[in-house]
């Protein structure tokens, strides 16, 4: 049971924590690009994985949670389904996560322009779920994210990306 100022003030905490150093299955694939969060846990996370240039993008960061003027004490998980209907409550929350899709919007645009077909993004839970669906707008498909494992690799697919590769290699060989 926390209230509003001590889940503020640990994930304040978490944000700059030391991380678990794991494995991640990173498919085997030969990841061309990384991008990564500016939060340090990020840039570990990235730094532990990816052995090339890891490109920092502050836009990659941590949706900042809703915060409510209340001593109330609720659990953890509490807070958490809160701040997912909070936009539906406050035009405020609503503007919030109108800025943190356009925030994705705009590390998309910039993370796709590229001609890399396997891009590595280092990011965190919460704007993950909302990049998901940018992805899905975007023509990805990709797994369901309900609850995010740290550490765990999350792949999206341009299907009509890897057509037009396809017929790019089909035509130099012709």
């Amino acid at each position: 049971m926390v209230t509003v100022s001590e889940l503020v003030t640990w994930l304040e905490e978490y944000d700059v924590a030391e991380i678990e150093l794991g494995t991640t299955d990173l498919r085997g694939l030969n990841w061309e690009l990384c991008f990564a969060s500016d939060l340090p846990r990020a840039i570990k996370t990235a730094q532990s994985i990816y052995s090339g240039e890891i490109i920092i993008m502050p836009e990659l960061r941590e949706i900042t949670p809703p915060t409510f003027n209340t001593e109330l004490r609720f659990p953890f998980i509490g807070w958490a389904a809160f701040a997912r209907i909070a936009p539906l409550l406050s035009r405020r929350y609503k503007r919030m996560v109108a800025e943190a899709n356009a925030r994705i919007d705009r590390a998309l645009d910039v993370i796709l322009a590229s001609e890399a077909e396997h891009i590595l993004i280092v990011s965190h839970w919460a704007l993950m779920l909302y990049m998901r669906k940018q992805l899905i707008k975007r023509g990805f498909t990709g797994p369901r994210m309900r609850m995010v494992e740290n550490g765990k690799l999350h792949l999206f697919r341009d299907h009509e990306a890897e057509a037009v590769r396809r017929q790019r290699v089909r035509q130099k060989n012709t």
